[in-house]
């Protein structure tokens, strides 16, 4: 399908009335609670301007809910600890409610939710755990489901999956904490001189290393230990960094046209400071320069991971291209970034696919998902 065909299918798609509440969620616990805020405010700015009500959610790094005050002209810039702490309302109804302490001081008229959008990366955000709670309440949600969510969220099960589906992944190590790695001769021999080391459950490049020797292996592995229990060594694939967007659609999967990302020299990958603090610290090239069969490959296996993996409404799919020109799957990120520098928007807008039509399709599939199961 080409990006007039999936413009077009997406326009003829009804649309989420004005009427709707979206509770949009951000914060959270993880490490990339700073991320989330920034996807959070360009979401709101997007379902905004589609005219829809927005009730934002500031999840503090306790995991307190806090509902912001409604009607601000900014989207603000961290979770305001004094707001409202909330809860949802056990029956299915989206009701928020102030919790006891809240209660006592007064606060009342809080909004009904008709579905939730999560912008939250990372553990506690887009593993499964919001999802469940969500559920567990009724509340429609946009993204992945609670297993999918697990999945995608832990880098060594996704690649289990994809590999026994025959799809292509970087190839890797596990290591657990506690457990012996073998010496660098060894793992550098399987997999490569050239390796990166990173948790197996975050994102954002938190975490994130290259190791070039014993002494680097050892340093990245503590650094990525730094952040859970589980960490991947992967070869370093030398090659190109590509990316695309999937979003489903009445026919099923649809994937965006790729984007590149070209590092600047002076970072040695696509860390978090290249992504978020560096004003230069990479070129974003969308539609990438690829010919047409390779963009098409890519294309494609990114809607059979997008399948394999069980997720729903949107994904990212993250790939190397070695210098053989030889594809390898990344990542699958199912809450992908929205901030300013992110590819997952961009992508959708050179597919003919602009942002606040993006959003408001998202939260017309959540609803019409939860619509079918009642």
């Amino acid at each position: 399908m080409n990006t007039q065909q999936l413009s077009l299918e997406l326009a003829t798609e009804s649309a989420a009335p004005a009427a709707v509440t979206v509770g949009l969620l951000f914060g959270g616990r993880s490490a990339e609670h700073e991320v989330s805020i920034r996807s959070a405010a360009t979401v709101c700015a997007a379902l905004r301007a589609a005219g829809l009500r927005v009730v934002p959610i500031g999840i503090d790094r306790a995991g307190i809910w806090h509902c912001m005050p409604l009607g601000g002209a900014a989207f603000p810039q961290a979770v305001d600890e004094r707001a409202c702490a909330v809860t949802l309302a056990p029956g299915g109804n989206g009701q928020l409610m102030p919790c006891a302490a809240a209660a006592a001081a007064g606060a009342n008229d809080l909004p009904r939710l008709d579905v939730v959008f999560p912008a939250l990366h990372g553990p506690f955000g887009e593993d499964g755990v919001v999802q469940g709670l969500l559920e567990a309440c009724g509340v429609p949600y946009v993204g992945a489901g609670v297993l999918a969510g697990a999945l995608t969220m832990d880098k060594e099960f996704t690649k289990r999956l994809l590999l026994q589906a025959g799809l292509p992944v970087v190839p890797y190590r596990v290591h657990r904490r506690g457990e012996a790695l073998p010496g660098w001769t060894a793992l550098s021999d399987t997999l490569g001189p050239r390796l990166f080391v990173k948790p197996s459950s975050l994102g954002s490049s938190i975490g994130t290393a290259p190791a070039d020797d014993a002494a680097s292996l050892q340093a990245a592995l503590q650094g990525a230990l730094a952040h859970g229990d589980k960490v991947l060594v992967e070869r370093r694939i030398e090659g190109r960094e590509l990316e695309c967007g999937v979003i489903d659609s009445e026919d099923g999967p649809i994937a965006s046209v790729v984007g590149e990302i070209a590092i600047a020299p002076a970072f040695a990958f696509y860390d978090y400071e290249a992504k978020y603090l560096a004003t230069d610290g990479a070129r974003l090239d969308v539609p990438a320069r690829l010919d047409e069969a390779t963009a098409a490959r890519l294309r494609s296996l990114a809607v059979q991971a997008f399948r394999v993996l069980g997720c729903r409404d949107l994904a990212r799919v993250d790939f190397f291209i070695d210098d053989r020109g030889q594809p390898f799957i990344n990542e699958v990120n199912t809450l992908p970034g929205f901030t300013s520098i992110s590819l997952f928007p961009r992508m959708f807008a050179a597919s003919g696919v602009a942002l606040p039509q993006l959003a408001t399709r998202l939260v017309e599939r959540a609803l019409a998902r939860a619509a079918a199961r009642a």
